[in-house]
């Protein structure tokens, strides 16, 4: 799926943004040890540099879960493109999309605290 974001050169260069191509990302997902036709529902995936949600937009099309999926990225237009992208694949899913895709630095971001104060 091609995003909508514009990515120049002057971005990639300030921003260090590379996207994994779909086919990677769904053989570095098949090369976990996880049985994905017998999805353990209880599990939470991350992606703290989730960029244009190509991991978590993954995930999502295996089954897991929308309250399962958490990503942040630092910029802002990546996280909703992210989150458009995953509303694609959970319409009734819009409050969990909200609270577990949000913008942030990775290296700073609260990840023990964010979530448990920003319950749904």
């Amino acid at each position: 799926m091609k995003d909508n974001i514009k990515r120049t050169k002057e971005r990639i260069k300030d921003t260090g943004e590379i996207f994994t191509p779909s086919e990677l990302v769904k053989k570095m997902l098949d090369e976990l040890d996880y049985d994905w036709k017998n999805h353990d529902h209880t599990k939470t995936w991350l992606d703290p540099t989730c960029g244009n949600g190509q991991f978590l937009v993954e995930l999502a099309r295996r089954g897991v879960k929308a309250k399962n999926i958490y990503g942040v990225d630092i910029m802002p237009d990546n996280v909703e493109e992210t989150k458009r992208r995953l509303l694609e694949i959970y319409p009734n899913d819009k409050k969990w999309i909200d609270r577990n895709i949000v913008q942030g630095d990775a290296l700073e971001f609260d990840y023990l605290n964010y979530w448990k104060t920003n319950e749904v």
